[in-house]
């Protein structure tokens, strides 16, 4: 089955931004028709992580991206909830938020969206007293 991304060009655009420390492969697992994948990203400062995992079958592709230090902060994922949101399936939690996600489920368009996010959000938060 082809994949519909490259783990390790995600892996590679996260590099280029100034934000990452460390890239920890926690999980690749293929076999014919599913790919299983999980990353966790050390960001600067390193109180804040990201983790992303990918789900990849013939039958659907499910992420999640999810921005974290001891708490969540934000994530975004397709779980087929939330019906209602003007970009079912993907969504967008936020604290205690959840709303329509502006990501689409193409890996390397998500992810340069997600980069951009999360270090407009770590600068923000890194600047507040």
């Amino acid at each position: 089955m082809p994949r519909k991304f490259d783990v390790f060009k995600i892996i590679t655009v996260f590099r280029k931004i100034s934000l990452v420390s460390n890239v920890e492969t926690l999980l690749i697992d293929e076999i014919e028709h599913r790919g299983f994948y999980k990353l966790r990203f050390t960001l600067i400062p390193s109180k804040f992580k990201l983790d992303i995992k990918y789900i990849d079958t013939e039958e659907y592709f499910l992420y999640s991206y999810q921005l974290y230090t001891d708490k969540a902060i934000a994530r975004w994922d397709n779980e087929p909830h939330y019906p209602d949101l003007n970009n079912y399936p993907h969504q967008f939690h936020y604290k205690d938020n959840i709303g329509a996600s502006q990501l689409s489920g193409n890996p390397m368009q998500d992810v340069r969206k997600v980069c951009s996010f999360v270090k407009g959000m770590i600068e923000n938060i890194s600047m507040t007293p």
